[in-house]
This record gives C-alpha cells, structure tokens and sequence, in this order.
C-alpha cells in the first residue's frame, strides 16, 4: 500500500490540532466574549458591476421600447383607417428611426458592457400580435392604446436615466430623447381625444 507510512502522522497531526481547538475553545469560553469584528472591510467590486449594468438595462428597455414603436407604427399605414392615427404613427415611426441612429451612436460611445438580448419579452410580443391581426378602427383604438402605454413608461425609464446614470454617453443619449418621447406622447394623447 503506497504511502501507508503517511497515515500514522497525519491522524497525530489531525488529532493535535483537534486538541488545539478545544483547549482555545475552553479559554475562549472562561473570558468575556469580545464583539468580532471583521479584518477586512467589504469589497465593493458588486456595486461598480451594478452601474455597469445599470447602463446595459436602460439600453436593453430602451431598444425594446423604440423597436416596438418602430414596428407598430409600420403596420398603422396598412392597418389603420384614421388619417390622424396615422399621421401619429408616422410621427413616431420617424422618430424612432431617428431614436435608433442615436442609440447606436451612444452605444459606440459608451464605457459599459452593451452585450444584451435584443429579442422582444413576451409583453412586447403579445402587444405586437395583438396589432397584427386588427383592422380598421380596431386597429387605430389597440394602436394608440398599447402605444401610448409603451411611450409613457419609456418616458419614465429614460428621466430616472437621465438624473441618476453614470454612463455618459447612454446619460445624454436618455437627455437628447426626452423631447422626443414627449412629443409623440403629445401626437398620441391628442388623437386618443379625437384630436390630430
């Protein structure tokens, strides 16, 4: 049996050490317990990774967001039946092909990881299928409606980026389309009221 000699010391080194701990643990216990306080402090390496993805999250909403609107508004030329909620949808759709070209620039110009799944969640699919298959009024109704929904809250996402970001690029990229969103909220509100 190879190293069979080894055996014997490391069982006496194991139970000396084992002895050890338990004569420290016994005088341990006869003196006042002191509060332990850790040697080294907390590593914040996390919260940089935080910021990082922070930037990467905004861009991910963002890009659905304006992809969303980009192909709902494509399918309001053919699908819809009021000439405002169309021009409304126009609106949007070139802003968004404006929207897109910005983001790509930021995008280069940014110092974050902007590696992210660029396939729509199920939410954005869902509001998407239901589109494709309206006509008409029922169409221009779903249009403004998911539509409106979608601009709101990208509005929403794009100010907390905006105020809070540290990524510069993707920060002044959210600045630069605040209008932007703002005014095809406008375009969207005044048609949802009958308005052009």
């Amino acid at each position: 049996m190879k190293n069979a000699y080894k055996t014997p010391a490391l069982l006496a080194t194991a139970a000396s050490l084992v002895l050890l701990g338990l004569s420290a643990g016994a005088s341990a216990q006869t003196a006042d317990p002191a509060p332990v306080q850790p040697a080294v402090p907390p590593v914040t390496a996390p919260a940089v990774a935080e910021d990082a993805n922070a930037a990467k999250d905004f861009m991910r909403e963002a890009f659905m967001a304006n992809e969303f609107s980009i192909a709902a508004s494509q399918l309001a030329a053919t699908q819809g039946e009021n000439p405002d909620v169309k021009a409304a949808a126009q609106a949007v759709l070139d802003n968004g092909l404006k929207t897109r070209a910005a983001m790509v620039t930021a995008i280069q110009g940014s110092t974050s990881d902007m590696h992210f799944d660029q396939n729509f969640t199920d939410d954005y699919t869902t509001k998407l299928g239901e589109l494709k298959v309206a006509q008409g009024a029922d169409f221009d109704t779903k249009y403004v409606a998911a539509q409106g929904d979608v601009n709101d809250k990208a509005e929403d996402v794009f100010k907390a980026y905006a105020t809070t970001g540290t990524d510069e690029s993707v920060k002044t990229f959210a600045a630069n389309t605040l209008p932007v969103l703002a005014a095809n909220g406008d375009k969207l509100d005044a048609v949802s009221q009958g308005g052009n």
